[in-house]
């Protein structure tokens, strides 16, 4: 497949765009053992998972906050999408699709910007519809609550900004 000249401007203005903000986002996760549900499957730890969190939201900043805007975000507690359940040919599985049990996330956070505080609150965020768009990501850990953090993030700070 050979790209025309404009498809390379194209791609590159995109580019260009997505490097051009670059906020930092600082992700604590506040006391993670009383968390409802962050582990991947039973007698193994939140970690990986939490990690995942923390890489997505770090990169919703790089794509979406100015360079001068920095974010502490509080992570109070997390309910991933799905319930775990015994199968006796895989061991411990997620399972995901049902109404009742949507991604849900509590936190605190505060916007900064040359030491001033911009936006400052807690929430809890969630996505009853998560089973709507289940896969969006193609399989991606985590993706709906990944789709939901990123709805999240550009709503709340990135309003003005005509980015993915």
């Amino acid at each position: 497949m050979k790209l025309s000249t404009s498809s390379w401007v194209c791609a590159g203005l995109v580019l260009a765009s997505a490097t051009a903000a670059a906020g930092t986002v600082n992700v604590v996760f506040v006391h993670p053992e009383t968390y409802t549900d962050a582990r991947e499957w039973e007698d193994h730890d939140s970690s990986a998972n939490l990690q995942t969190l923390s890489d997505y939201l770090q990169w919703l900043g790089k794509i979406y906050l100015p360079a001068d805007q920095s974010l502490q975000l509080d992570v109070l507690n997390v309910d991933l999408a799905g319930r775990l359940h015994a199968s006796a040919r895989w061991g411990m599985v997620r399972l995901v699709g049902k109404p009742l049990d949507w991604p849900q996330i509590a936190l605190r956070y505060r916007l900064e910007s040359d030491g001033k505080v911009l936006l400052s609150a807690q929430e809890s965020i969630s996505d009853m519809a998560y089973d709507q768009h289940l896969g969006f990501a193609g399989g991606d850990v985590l993706s709906s609550e990944k789709h939901m953090l990123k709805d999240w993030f550009r709503n709340r700070f990135a309003k003005n900004l005509d980015k993915n």
